[in-house]
């Protein structure tokens, strides 16, 4: 709202906490510092970890960004150990209370929850508060995407608890639907992607020279299936294969994995590894051919819709957000998770056919729906503000 507008007696902006359980740039870190980057309606304040990079430019954008949270121990999810699923559970007990304590959490007139493991501290620290949670589910709810212990505490503590629950994609709500009290508000929100405008007019070339994968080198992301598709299709040829993403956390010795299976493939030299990159666009737009391979549902597959916004031809693996955005033969082509074999076939294909290429480029240039990041933004302003009245009514107890 402008000044004007509060010159005019119009209510001041909802102040939104947003919590993040690391400042470490993952795909939900980056999505939420894309969202606060395009001039949100709300008054938007931060609480994370200290280090990492997904935050550091926004200070600089008007966010009060606090760095006072613990970090969490590595991998506590997804332990099989009592001892240190325990030792876990007590670490977020502790970033709650050190949340509980912030001004900011004093101040705020809805709390959201960037991550599963955020939404359990907000859980914690909003015993006794009437401040609404909202939280986000960025991955599926099921205990083999979230590890055992991850979805019991999150389905145990942080569910029953929250007022509202944004969704990546009607897959990811779906798999948390029945873990959610009736009462609570819903909505199916794009994440943004760093999308400032779509490509209309594809520009595709006569013939394949690069095929590109982007996201975190993570195993479930199916790095490893690429290059075996990869080796299989285009071995000993003038075709590259582009992985841009680098690992987090507990996965650098996947990145190691995937250098030797390149050199078990011989294909070494046909295969760069960019690392992070700042500019997603500039690298998609460089590609002939992009792949998602994921070997398990993906929530949403951010790379998909960034690829369809460049319209580019995409091969994506089935199930989960991917199905929900590709019409396979139209827009892009689906295949079996898991399967190098199936994604070498696909990735034949259409180096063989230049006709193929610009059909599924041009109808992923027409695809509906796709959002840019300032429209995602809009969407995320209109769910936070259906909250306004309980932020009124508790800002009237505060006075």
């Amino acid at each position: 709202m402008s000044a004007a507008d509060q010159a005019d007696g119009g209510a001041p902006p909802m102040r939104v906490l947003h919590v993040s359980h690391t400042g470490h740039g993952g795909g939900a870190e980056l999505a939420l510092a894309r969202l606060l980057t395009t001039d949100p309606p709300w008054t938007a304040m931060l609480c994370c970890p200290p280090g990492g990079d997904a935050f550091g430019g926004l200070a600089g954008r008007g966010v009060t960004v606090e760095q006072r949270l613990p970090r969490l121990p590595v991998g506590g999810t997804r332990s099989r150990s009592p001892m240190l699923a325990a030792r876990y559970l007590a670490s977020l007990r502790a970033a709650a209370s050190t949340l509980r304590r912030s001004p900011l959490f004093g101040a705020a007139d809805l709390v959201h929850a960037n991550t599963a493991a955020a939404a359990i501290i907000c859980a914690f620290a909003s015993r006794g508060r009437q401040v609404p949670l909202v939280v986000h589910l960025r991955d599926l709810v099921t205990p083999e995407s979230m590890g055992r212990f991850g979805y019991a505490a999150f389905t145990r503590l942080a569910l029953p608890r929250v007022d509202g629950v944004i969704a990546n994609s009607r897959t990811t709500l779906a798999s948390a639907a029945d873990r959610l009290p009736t009462r609570v508000r819903r909505a199916v929100l794009q994440s943004p992607s760093g999308l400032r405008h779509r490509v209309t007019a594809p520009q595709v070339r006569s013939e394949v020279r690069a095929v590109g994968m982007l996201g975190r080198l993570q195993r479930w992301k199916g790095q490893h299936v690429f290059l075996r598709a990869f080796a299989d299709a285009f071995r000993g040829t003038g075709v590259r294969a582009y992985l841009a993403g680098a690992p987090l956390f507990e996965e650098a010795a996947y990145e190691q994995e995937l250098r030797a299976l390149a050199v078990e493939l011989a294909i070494a030299d046909q295969v760069t590894f960019l690392g992070h990159i700042d500019d997603v666009p500039a690298f998609i737009d460089s590609m002939d051919v992009l792949v998602h391979a994921s070997v398990r549902p993906e929530p949403l597959g951010q790379t998909v819709l960034q690829a369809m916004a460049r319209a580019k031809p995409l091969i994506a693996t089935e199930g989960g957000g991917p199905s929900e955005w590709i019409r396979s033969g139209s827009n892009g082509l689906l295949v079996q998770p898991d399967r190098p074999e199936d994604l070498a076939t696909a990735l034949r294909k259409l180096a063989g056919s230049p006709e193929m290429r610009l059909a599924l480029a041009a109808g992923a240039a027409g695809t509906p729906g796709i959002l840019s990041d300032a429209e995602c933004t809009t969407a995320h302003a209109a769910f936070f503000q259906e909250f306004s009245s309980a932020a009124g009514s508790t800002e009237k107890g505060r006075r």
